[in-house]
């Protein structure tokens, strides 16, 4: 993954320039529509009153010019209205084209992550920016970044006509804006931090409900079901809190914003007053801006609320970001595949901190090598370190002669089936687990290795069959019945190297005997971090680790005199 595709898109860039071309469109026009009111308004008003200022002029011509002035000023309204509800329309395209690049890169670096590195990150936050930060750059691009674009352009334009129409308007127009853009920025500020509070405590509720969603056989176990409900009382409380304290700045805004609108109203009023009586105006050039500044009302409180969008998009954008600097395991473009072979296994000074050091060995092609030792000890982090799902902070780790570093990634993960207690099955059905890592692979295949493992016999006891949701992380099966799919799931394509970390624990004991069967069976290469007597006596070589270090390798028959780690 190259370091451009670690940072996050810009709004602006060459795919949505086009969106963002006919945004400014949309102002302009709006522009227009209000610049043609206020000048049809002045006209018609001007032209009503000389057409009725006595009873004589009612029949005059001009008239029928009046009328045809205000088809004039329906039709500029029309404009005016048709391009805001296209705005509306565009501006949310934007957003969602924006937001599914982010998503795109956030998802594509979340799968290239070791597991261990998001294992220490809250599962709310990572739902939190799925969900909610997601949700508010999309707020950001298409109520934010795109109406600061069409208002902005529109109320431009606006202030440049009346500047030519009536410059002390435009001034005092133009003074409530500036004062009224200055009181946003420093609420600006304040809503910033608010933001930024909701949200880390909306990520700690998200958190820990999702937490005792996925463990509520504990809590009621334990009978601690009241205490775990104060507990997410107080952090919504706490959450609810921050929203209000968040809502408050927000109210503050969009009261800034509310008190320009009416400051250059007033200034229409008192400039316009000042043209009346100093240059000799006409009371409808006092009308049309009173028009056009009401127009411009709605652009001036959009323009208060892009304060409350740009804080929470600014806080998405940090946390998403902090997320992007995690470093994923390296895929070098163009890199080659990983070569044909048997499935010889070496270990070079394999070092992974914190808890592996120095491991050097060597596992010839279709050998099996029974990894033991006490709790810390380095197993699981030496078969994570095989499989490739980290990668070693010292030596390396080669498969028939190739570093798995420098190889293409994908043909790793086609080379090597793992099966461990951190890789549940996926919500669905058995089929589409067991086809998981080779989705298309054939039904020959399928069935050949469904037999192998015993998934065969267990779908013919399943209501649906092959079509049987295992539910979320397998939950509707048994642990034997997990055990089988997912080992299923690790063998289909016969990969030339097998990591079973501790998969017999918890099993009963035929399901214990499928298993070592079906590693017996193979012919590639296994590596299996077990505690089980029977498979570290059917291994052809025990490896043990004490301590993050190698200190034994040798067949199962030498180290039998050796105490077997628990």
């Amino acid at each position: 993954m190259t370091e451009h595709a670690r940072r996050l898109p810009r709004p602006v860039e060459r795919g949505r320039l086009g969106g963002f071309a006919l945004l400014v469109a949309v102002g302009v026009g709006q522009a227009l529509g209000a610049v043609g009111v206020a000048l049809l308004v002045q006209r018609a008003f001007d032209g009503l009153v000389a057409a009725w200022a006595t009873p004589e002029a009612r029949d005059d011509p001009a008239g029928a010019a009046v009328a045809w002035m205000l088809g004039a000023l329906g039709a500029a309204v029309l404009v005016a209205a048709v391009c805001r509800a296209a705005e509306r329309a565009l501006a949310e395209r934007v957003g969602q084209h924006y937001v599914q690049q982010v998503r795109d890169r956030l998802f594509e670096h979340l799968t290239r992550v070791p597991a261990r590195a998001l294992g220490r990150r809250s599962s709310g936050a990572m739902l939190q920016r799925f969900a909610g930060d997601l949700s508010a750059l999309r707020t950001w691009v298409s109520l934010g970044l795109a109406r600061l674009l069409v208002s902005g352009v529109a109320v431009a334009l606006v202030l440049g006509a009346l500047v030519l129409l009536a410059p002390r308007v435009a001034v005092a127009v133009a003074l409530a804006l500036g004062v009224g853009g200055l009181a946003t920025w420093a609420v600006g500020i304040g809503l910033a931090r608010a933001a930024r509070r909701a949200r880390r405590r909306r990520a700690r509720l998200s958190g820990e409900v999702a937490e005792r969603l996925a463990n509520v056989a504990v809590v009621q176990a334990s009978g601690q079901e009241r205490r775990e409900r104060r507990r997410i009382d107080r952090k919504g409380a706490a959450v609810a809190a921050a929203m209000v304290r968040q809502a408050r700045a927000s109210g503050a805004a969009r009261g800034v914003a509310e008190a320009t609108a009416g400051a250059a109203t007033i200034g229409v009023l008192v400039g316009g007053a000042l043209d009346v009586r100093l240059d000799g105006a006409s009371p409808g050039a006092v009308v049309g801006a009173l028009a056009v500044v009401g127009m411009l009302a709605q652009h001036v409180r959009d323009l208060g609320r892009v304060a409350e969008h740009a804080a929470g998009a600014a806080v998405a954008r940090e946390a998403a970001q902090r997320f992007l600097d995690l470093t994923p395991l390296p895929d070098r473009a163009g890199a080659p595949p990983l070569p044909d072979g048997p499935g010889e296994l070496v270990l070079r000074g394999l070092g992974v901190e914190p808890g592996l050091r120095g491991v050097s060995v060597r596992l010839p092609a279709g050998a099996t090598a029974a990894v033991v030792g006490g709790n810390g000890a380095g197993k699981s982090t030496l078969a994570s370190a095989v499989a490739r799902l980290v990668d070693p902070d010292a030596g390396a780790v080669e498969l028939d002669g190739a570093d798995l570093r420098s190889v293409d990634l994908r043909s790793v993960r086609r080379a090597i089936g793992v099966v461990g207690p951190d890789l549940p099955l996926l919500r669905g059905s058995v089929d589409r687990n067991v086809r998981y890592r080779l989705p298309r692979a054939s039904d020959e295949a399928v069935a050949a290795v469904a037999e192998r493992c015993g998934v065969a016999a267990l779908v013919e006891g399943l209501e649906d069959g092959w079509a049987s949701d295992v539910g979320e992380g397998g939950r509707l099966l048994s642990a034997g019945q997990r055990t089988r799919v997912a080992l299923a799931r690790a063998l289909l394509g016969e990969p030339r190297l097998l990591v079973l970390d501790e998969a017999e624990a918890h099993l009963d004991g035929p399901t214990r005997a499928l298993l070592r069967r079906a590693v017996a069976e193979r012919e590639g290469t296994t590596v299996v971090i077990t505690h089980d007597p029977e498979t570290i006596a059917a291994a052809d070589v025990v490896w043990r680790l004490e301590g993050g270090r190698l200190v034994d390798a040798r067949p199962p028959s030498e180290a039998a005199d050796r105490p077997a780690a628990a």
